[in-house]
């Protein structure tokens, strides 16, 4: 391993351990602090960000980037692109079954339960949607997406992530997750991603043509 692998594989740790350590820290000193100011916000600033949040609705993005390999893959052009959007709808797909599964099996009580009746935390195995809050699915498919994109498109890495942070940011707005939910699943969708992207990499070679993408 070269001195840059070794340097690159340090700060993905670094960050990866930040992006933990904020997420704990937000739940015990942050959310909950939160609550009273997001509650006060007026409902024209609400409306304005559950528009923004759909944009990152997570079954549009899963149909949206299926839909766009099947054209890719049975159309005479743009061929070059068929593999990137196997690997993102193949990501989307993953993200959907990790963010059921575990909001089912965390149980991590909803905002507007600590509102209503003061529960918080985590509550096991849990059906009612109240119980859902970690991980957004929003959140997991936008940052799920924008390291997707990176990895193909790396001049617009600041974009991608930048654009996601901030819809996800509306889901804390609308009171629909904490932020400490929004840090975890914003670690999760990149770890999500970058491992998806490797494996399939083993088994189908360079995901990107040299004809296709420019790997910047």
């Amino acid at each position: 391993m070269t001195h840059f692998m070794k340097l690159n594989t340090f700060r993905k740790r670094l960050f990866s351990l930040f992006m933990l350590s904020s997420a704990l820290l937000s739940f015990f000193f942050l959310d909950r602090q939160l609550l009273p100011w997001i509650s006060s916000l007026p409902e024209t600033s609400r409306q304005l960000f559950n528009l923004l949040s759909h944009s990152i609705f997570p079954p549009f993005i899963l149909i949206g980037s299926v839909g766009a390999f099947l054209f890719t893959r049975f159309s005479t052009s743009k061929r070059e692109l068929t593999l990137p959007l196997f690997e993102i709808a193949t990501t989307q797909a993953l993200a959907v079954a990790v963010v059921r599964l575990t909001k089912v099996a965390l149980g991590r009580a909803r905002p507007d339960i600590f509102i209503k009746e003061a529960i918080y935390g985590f509550h096991g195995v849990q059906l009612d949607h109240h119980y859902h809050s970690f991980p957004s699915g929003h959140t997991l498919a936008a940052f799920a997406l924008a390291t997707s994109l990176s990895l193909f498109l790396p001049r617009y890495r600041l974009q991608f992530y930048l654009a996601a942070s901030l819809l996800s940011i509306c889901r804390v707005l609308l009171a629909h997750h904490y932020f400490s939910d929004i840090l975890g699943t914003a670690l999760i969708g990149i770890l999500l991603a970058t491992l998806t992207h490797k494996i399939l990499e083993k088994i189908t070679g360079p995901v990107i043509s040299t004809r296709g993408i420019p790997n910047e």
